[in-house]
């Protein structure tokens, strides 16, 4: 990022905790909200004055977003009055110089970003998800700017666009196949460097269930950003649904603790679809090196890494163990 853009995001971050003192909506959202989300809008905003762009798909989102998390439509169009004061304000002390230029884009930008994001507001009012085919996408409040530049990354039309707010975090519902966005969606996670869920079926309020649940428990471990299925999560929610279970799959692992290299060689192991030269690349090891620790391995745990019912139960210990055994 350069000078600017950290000069703009420095006065994005001031702008997002100003409408926090300011407006008690705003004060009640979640505080990575306010650093990730609102921030992230306000600084898309700022740059939009040096850069120019469309911002209204972007701004017809943020009302959509907003009314998910409760803010009412009138401290949304509030918190871009103090948007665009704050603007000015910064603007006056930073650089005074340019302070006739940007004037009349702030004024200009103000009145496009409230139209877009009252007529966000309305359509979410209205209470509609798309029948038929829906891709749904979770993002925990950690990841919440991700949500926010959704529309950037996503060719879908805004209309095509639906947000819910849920307790871990905000869910986009999308009126299209996972085939014609997925890519999109992989490009976001990378651009953003967030972990976003993925669910599609056709009832959406049973994708909805699926991502929270996905949001509650995918915050248990510690994932590298990317776009995965909800389902990759299913060995961990069997395990945790069974105290008999977690201490059978704890105990499988037992062996290993006072191993960690081992415990990692596995793990990177499966995350490498079981390919030795994978596995050696990504742990900087030569490939035998790598057989060796798995046949350690197997020796202290009894597993047969070739045999796919065990490779079942250590792919759920190792869920398990990351979420709770350490």
């Amino acid at each position: 990022m350069g000078a600017l853009h950290r000069t703009l995001w420095s006065w994005a971050e001031t702008m997002a905790w100003h409408y926090a003192q300011e407006i008690p909506d705003y004060a009640r959202l979640d505080t990575r909200i306010l650093e990730r989300d609102v921030a992230v809008v306000s600084f898309e905003y700022l740059r939009a004055l040096e850069e120019g762009g469309n911002v209204e798909d972007l701004a017809l989102a943020v009302g959509q977003r907003r009314r998910s998390q409760g803010v009412s439509l009138p401290a949304l169009l509030r918190a871009y009055r103090l948007w665009a004061k704050d603007a000015l304000e910064a603007l006056k002390d930073s650089t005074p110089n340019r302070l006739a230029e940007l004037a009349p884009r702030v004024v200009e930008l103000l009145d496009r970003v409230s139209e877009a994001s009252a007529q966000g507001y309305r359509l979410a009012l209205e209470g509609r998800l798309p029948r038929g085919s829906v891709v749904g996408i979770g993002v925990g409040f950690a990841d919440a700017g991700a949500m926010a530049l959704a529309p950037r990354h996503l060719s879908l039309p805004s209309e095509a666009m639906f947000y819910e707010q849920s307790p871990f975090g905000a869910l986009l519902f999308l009126a299209a196949p996972l085939a014609e966005v997925e890519q999109e969606l992989r490009g976001l996670a990378r651009k953003c460097q967030a972990v976003l869920w993925v669910e599609e079926g056709t009832d959406a309020s049973r994708v909805g269930a699926d991502l929270e649940e996905a949001l509650a428990l995918g915050s248990r471990l510690r994932l590298p950003p990317g776009l995965y299925p909800t389902r990759y999560l299913w060995p961990l929610a069997i395990a945790l649904d069974s105290p008999k279970g977690r201490e059978r799959l704890l105990r499988l692992l037992a062996p290993l603790e006072l191993h960690p290299e081992l415990l990692a060689t596995l793990e990177v192991y499966l995350q490498s679809g079981f390919s030795l030269k994978k596995t050696a690349h990504r742990l900087g090891l030569h490939p035998n090196s790598v057989l060796y620790r798995l046949h350690r391995a197997e020796e202290l745990t009894g597993l047969h890494l070739g045999r796919a019912e065990d490779l079942c139960l250590v792919s759920m210990a190792l869920y398990l163990y990351r979420a709770v055994g350490d």
